[in-house]
């Protein structure tokens, strides 16, 4: 009767192990970059004239969600202008997330952006896209849809490499 018990014992133990295993495992792994239908863009643009999701199609693109008042969005910022003034027009638009009009254009104006640059005072748009931490990048395939979210601040490399991986 004892060897059943220490044999019950080890499968247990077997068992919560694998399981454990498999687990961290899964966590460990990549998350899932299926594709979404993307929100609609906000309609006011802090320079220049808005930019919609149709109208972006047929190229992927990076959508960067940033404040004046985020530090990541300042450590990013310059990587965000070289990707858009290498990879072309409308690859890459800024949106203004729960900032001030005139801090969002001052700090786009300090980072000499060059790309679309769209006004979400309230966070309506951010809170559709699932934002929830600055800075976020959200990476749209040629159909429009969603393919990536980067939060964090992001590098040239990073930014180049999840706009082909959305080609």
């Amino acid at each position: 009767m004892a060897g059943g018990r220490l044999r019950l014992r080890t499968v247990r133990s077997l068992a919560i192990g694998v399981a454990a295993v498999l687990l961290a495992v899964g966590l460990l792994l990549p998350r899932s970059r299926g594709s979404s239908p993307a929100p609609a863009l906000p309609h006011s643009a802090l320079r220049g004239t808005a930019v919609t999701v149709a109208a972006l199609r047929g190229h992927a693109v990076a959508v960067a969600f940033f404040a004046s008042w985020c530090p990541g969005c300042h450590t990013e910022a310059a990587a965000l202008e070289r990707v858009a003034a290498s990879a072309g027009p409308d690859r890459v638009v800024g949106v203004a997330y729960d900032d001030r009009t005139a801090s969002a254009i001052g700090f786009a104006s300090r980072y000499r952006w060059t790309f679309p640059l769209l006004d979400d005072p309230a966070g309506n748009t951010g809170a559709a896209y699932g934002i929830s931490h600055l800075p976020t990048t959200v990476i749209l395939n040629a159909r429009g849809q969603i393919v990536a979210r980067e939060v964090g601040p992001q590098t040239v490399t990073r930014l180049r490499a999840a706009l082909r991986a959305a080609g």
